[in-house]
C-alpha cells in the first residue's frame, strides 16, 4: 500500500513541477528537458542591499526562454538575520533566511512592497531585452547603476548601495519547494502603472478618449460584476491558436495564487478544500473574445458564477481546452463492442445451389450422350 501511495506522490510531483515549468518556456519537450537537468529554463538575479538604515534583499526570477519576469521578492528590514545572508549563497538557503524574516517581526512591508513594485516598473520589455544577454553570461555589473537610482528616486531614499549575483536555475524546483511560500509573498506586478508608450511609435490617445483596446476590453466585460485574474493553460501540441478559437468554445485557466489576491480568488472559486490544499485540476472558461495591441493579448472568458476570467499574454499562444473525455469514452465503447462481437458465419446456402445445379447438368449431359449412342 505505501508503495502505491509513494508512486502516486511521485507522479503528482512530476505533473506539478512540469506544469510550474511550462510558464517558462515554449513546449513540452523543453519542460521535459529542463526536468531531465539537460537545460535550464530561468535566471535568478539575487541583490542585497543597503536603504538608507535598513538592508534588503531583492530576488528576481526570469524565464530565460519565453523571456518574461516571472516573480519578484523583496525584503527590507531590519532584522539580523539579513546579516548572515550572503548572495552568493544557493537560493534554498536565502529563501530559508528569508522566510525566517517572514515570520519574525523584523520585515517593513509597506517599503518592501514599494521597492518591488520599482523594479517591476524598471524591467519593462525592452529593458529586460537589453539585461538578458548580460544575464547569460552570469554578469551582474551593470545592476547597480540602473536600480540605485531607481530606488532612490522611487523611495525617496537617502542613499541605497546594491550587490549581486545571477544564477542559472530550474524555475519550477525554485516554486515548488519554496521554503517562503505561504510566509513571503512576491510583489505582484502594478498592472495600473503601465510603462509609458513610445511616442514615436504609438499616437497619443486624447486625454479622456480610450484608447482602442481600452475599449475592447470594456466591451468584453459589459455584464459581468466580478473578473478574476487567470493564467492561461497553454499547451503547444493539441491547444487552439488564437485565430481558431470559437465564442463559447471551453478553454482552460489556472488562478495565479502566488499573491495574497491569487489566494482570495481561489477561495472565491472554491478549489480549495477543509484541510487549505489547492486543486492542481485547471478551471474551465468559456471564450468570449481577445482584446490586443502590440505585446499584449488579453483573453477573456465566462467562469462559474458568471465571473468573468482574464489573462494576459505577451505573445500568440495555442491555449488548452478540455479533453474530449465522453466522446472518448463512447469510441472506446464502440471498439470493444467489436472486439467481443464474434465473427459472422459464412453463408454457405448460395455455394449449396450452385453445387446441385453442376451436378444435375451433368447429369443430363450424361443421359443425352446414352440416348444418342443407343
Amino acid at each position: 500500500m505505501s508503495e502505491i501511495v509513494s508512486k502516486s506522490d511521485l507522479l503528482k510531483r512530476q505533473a506539478e513541477l512540469l506544469g510550474l515549468t511550462m510558464d517558462a518556456v515554449f513546449t513540452d519537450e523543453q519542460a521535459k528537458e529542463v526536468l531531465q537537468g539537460k537545460i535550464t529554463d530561468a535566471y535568478l538575479v539575487k541583490m542585497k542591499f543597503e536603504i538608507d538604515n535598513k538592508t534588503g534583499i531583492i530576488l528576481i526570477l526570469t524565464s530565460s526562454i519565453r523571456k518574461h519576469i516571472m516573480e519578484i521578492y523583496c525584503v527590507i528590514g531590519s532584522s539580523p538575520i539579513f546579516r548572515r545572508i550572503r548572495t552568493f549563497a544557493d537560493y534554498v538557503q536565502i529563501s530559508t533566511d528569508l522566510a525566517d524574516i517572514g515570520k519574525s517581526e523584523g520585515m517593513d512591508t509597506a517599503l518592501s512592497e514599494m521597492v518591488g513594485r520599482i523594479v517591476h516598473r524598471v524591467f519593462t520589455k525592452e529593458k529586460l531585452d537589453e539585461f538578458l544577454p548580460v544575464w547569460e553570461k552570469k554578469d551582474p555589473s551593470r545592476l547597480s547603476e540602473l536600480l540605485e537610482p531607481a530606488i532612490v528616486a522611487g523611495a525617496k531614499a537617502g542613499r541605497v548601495k546594491l550587490q549581486a549575483e545571477v544564477d542559472k536555475i530550474s524555475s519550477a524546483k525554485f516554486r515548488y519547494e519554496n521554503p517562503m511560500k505561504g510566509i513571503v509573498l512576491p510583489i505582484p506586478k502594478p498592472v495600473d502603472e503601465m510603462p509609458a508608450p513610445d511616442l514615436g511609435a504609438v499616437p497619443k490617445t486624447p486625454v479622456g478618449e480610450l484608447s482602442a483596446i481600452d475599449r475592447q476590453i470594456q466591451q468584453l466585460r459589459q455584464g459581468y460584476t466580478k473578473e478574476v485574474t487567470m493564467k492561461t493553460v497553454i499547451s503547444p501540441i493539441s491547444g487552439v491558436e488564437f485565430d481558431n478559437l470559437v465564442v463559447g468554445q471551453e478553454i482552460l485557466f489556472r488562478v495565479p495564487t502566488e499573491t495574497q489576491e491569487g489566494m482570495a480568488n481561489a477561495s472565491l472559486l472554491g478549489i480549495i478544500d477543509e484541510a487549505g490544499n489547492i486543486s492542481k485540476e485547471p478551471l474551465v472558461g468559456k471564450f468570449r473574445g481577445i482584446a490586443s495591441t502590440k505585446n499584449e493579448y488579453h483573453i477573456f472568458a465566462e467562469g462559474p458564477n458568471q465571473y468573468l476570467f482574464h489573462s494576459i499574454e505577451e505573445h500568440p499562444v495555442k491555449i488548452a481546452v478540455p479533453k474530449p473525455v465522453i466522446a472518448q469514452g463512447g469510441n472506446e465503447k464502440i471498439s470493444q463492442a467489436n472486439k467481443k462481437k464474434p465473427p459472422e458465419p459464412v453463408k454457405s446456402g448460395n455455394l449449396y445451389s450452385l453445387i446441385g445445379v453442376f451436378v444435375a447438368l451433368l447429369l443430363i449431359a450424361f443421359l443425352i450422350f446414352v440416348l444418342t449412342a443407343f
